[in-house]
């Protein structure tokens, strides 16, 4: 799967908190991801469904924040309960991914993410990574590079 690197301004995502260790898209563990999608699609929503990935641990196989919810657009965007993850500016690896269920979309996703990362065709930088869902059969995923921020 090919990305494009793109400047991202700041993002922000409000919602729930998973704290799941960093494999959770796939597995036994994805039922309560699943779960907490099934929640919030019950409420309505101030902005797009998206998930936000924070709070990275540098261990192999260690957990990371995981936010199921929506974007907001400015903090007045936030619901009473909910908690807020900010991105900050900087370079993203983009990536998309096409098919019949988002199910299988995310986990293919992110292997490729994965397979990117282990190839040396992107460097991290765990300061946080964004999923956005523009209609039920795309994922997309912009994943934080290292070096230069854009606010700096």
């Amino acid at each position: 799967m090919n990305f494009k690197i793109v400047a991202r301004r700041e993002i922000l995502v409000a919602g729930t908190v998973l704290r799941s260790p960093a494999l959770a898209v796939e597995g036994p563990r994805r039922l309560k991801v699943t779960q907490a999608w099934e929640r919030m699609f019950a409420r309505t929503l101030p902005g797009p469904p998206a998930t936000a990935y924070v709070d990275f641990a540098g261990e192999l196989n260690s957990y990371m924040t995981h936010i199921v919810g929506y974007r907001c657009r400015t903090l007045g965007d936030l619901l009473p309960g909910d908690v807020l993850a900010r991105l900050p500016a900087g370079r993203y690896a983009h990536f998309v991914c096409r098919g019949d269920e988002l199910s299988v979309v995310v986990p293919e996703l992110w292997r490729a993410v994965w397979d990117a990362e282990a190839e040396g065709r992107i460097v991290r930088g765990y300061t946080g990574d964004f999923e956005r869902y523009p209609d039920v059969r795309t994922a997309e995923a912009f994943v934080a590079l290292a070096g230069e921020r854009e606010d700096e």
